[in-house]
């Protein structure tokens, strides 16, 4: 879903006016742009302050990750396993075995890291066109999973966390927007990854970037990773 109408501030502002509130409490709103969004609950309490979009333009080579060759089929080992059996071929003194063993962790770890950059590239891909079938696709269903807008509280719930999405893809913003993914690191640890990264952004039209520096958690499930959490805050040099 793309808005109709540029961007016209000179940097891109996400203002947020949340009370402080309790996870029972209603009555917060976004102030995205200029536009003003009622009805959203938070389980945290944040400042009134003015902060800028994070949006979604992934550059090629530094974010992006292939698709997993990692299979969720039957007798698939997984990482835990791997790692008891490598403890156990080092312990039997099996050298040739637990360099096989540790050579396939190795491959592993890598197709996770490379599955989990993959999701994070959907996850903004979705956000950079406003494209909330695609942002819906990226989450993982469920009461645990929970969003951080900037200068926001947490928002918790799948359903609350896709309105506070709508909200956003509903502002006055021209899609697609921009940003620049730098100082990307990605962890991966059984069925949970997770990258952190600097979000550049900057709206169509704009001279400036405005910064946030996002953590963005993943779950694996049925063998397909999917986003849980997403917390962006604002970033002052």
């Amino acid at each position: 879903m793309a808005a109709t109408a540029a961007a016209s501030p000179a940097r891109a502002s996400w203002r947020s006016a949340i009370p402080a509130t309790s996870a029972s409490a209603a009555g917060s709103c976004f102030r995205v742009g200029a536009r003003r969004f009622a009805g959203l609950q938070t389980t945290s309490t944040c400042p009134h302050q003015a902060t800028r979009l994070p949006a979604a333009h992934v550059k090629s080579g530094e974010a992006e990750g292939r698709p997993s060759t990692e299979s969720a089929a039957a007798g698939t080992p997984d990482e835990e396993s791997l790692r008891r059996e490598l403890e156990t071929a080092i312990q039997e003194e099996d050298y040739a075995r637990a360099a096989a063993l540790r050579d396939e962790l190795r491959v592993l770890q890598q197709d996770g890291r490379s599955a989990v950059l993959a999701a994070n590239t959907r996850f903004y891909t979705a956000f950079k066109n406003g494209d909330l079938v695609a942002m819906h696709q990226a989450w993982a269903k469920g009461d645990h999973v929970y969003v951080v807008h900037p200068s926001a509280g947490r928002i918790s719930g799948y359903e609350m966390v896709m309105q506070s999405w709508e909200m956003v893809c509903d502002a006055d913003y021209e899609f697609p927007l921009q940003i620049d993914l730098q100082d990307v690191e990605v962890h991966v640890r059984g069925d949970v990854g997770y990258v952190t990264c600097l979000e550049l952004v900057r709206t169509k039209g704009s001279s400036s970037w405005g910064k946030q520096v996002a953590t963005n958690v993943f779950e694996k499930v049925d063998g397909k990773w999917f986003m849980c959490i997403h917390h962006a805050s604002h970033f002052d040099e």
